[in-house]
């Protein structure tokens, strides 16, 4: 493998298992339901849904970036996540998580070697540390998100002990 699909891979990895802390993005909303992924809890002005999307939406960006397309990052910063009002819709944020994933994977995988650290775009930095910053930005929003399910978890416990 070269450089560029061991950075894919990694990508695909901190998404679907197999990455190097041994926790992704799949597994850990695995069992986390519309209700909690769009709670707000006191210590985090983002939901778990925020950060899914968020991820998503710099997957994307990145992607474009990648294709030689300055993309329009709008004000929220991609925190904007549509309304989730039931099951179907965090189970279709989930699965365009990992579409853009895998959008990403694709350019990545697809880029010109010879330009990989050069820069992605004019006045970006070079297209590995757009790629590789992107793994890792994945990496820090899935502690967010680990940490924000444990509250959860942990609360709901304690909700549901006998008086």
């Amino acid at each position: 493998m070269n450089l560029k699909e061991h950075i894919a891979q990694h990508l695909m990895d901190v998404h679907n298992g197999n990455n190097w802390t041994e926790v992704n993005l799949a597994e850990t909303l695995k069992n986390i339901n519309w209700q909690q992924a769009i709670t707000v809890t006191p210590f985090s002005p983002n939901s778990i849904a925020m950060l899914v999307h968020h991820i998503s939406y710099w997957n994307r960006a990145i992607a474009q970036r990648g294709r030689g397309t300055q993309p329009v990052i709008n004000k929220e910063n991609g925190m904007n996540a549509p309304a989730i009002n039931d099951e179907s819709g965090w189970e279709a944020l989930k699965k365009d998580n990992l579409v853009s994933a895998h959008e990403l994977a694709t350019v990545i995988e697809g880029y010109d070697i010879g330009n990989l650290f050069s820069p992605i775009l004019p006045g970006h930095s070079s297209a590995y540390k757009n790629f590789q910053g992107q793994v890792e930005h994945v990496h820090y929003h899935l502690g967010q998100i680990l940490m924000i399910k444990n509250f959860l978890l942990q609360s709901s416990k304690k909700d549901s002990r006998p008086v």
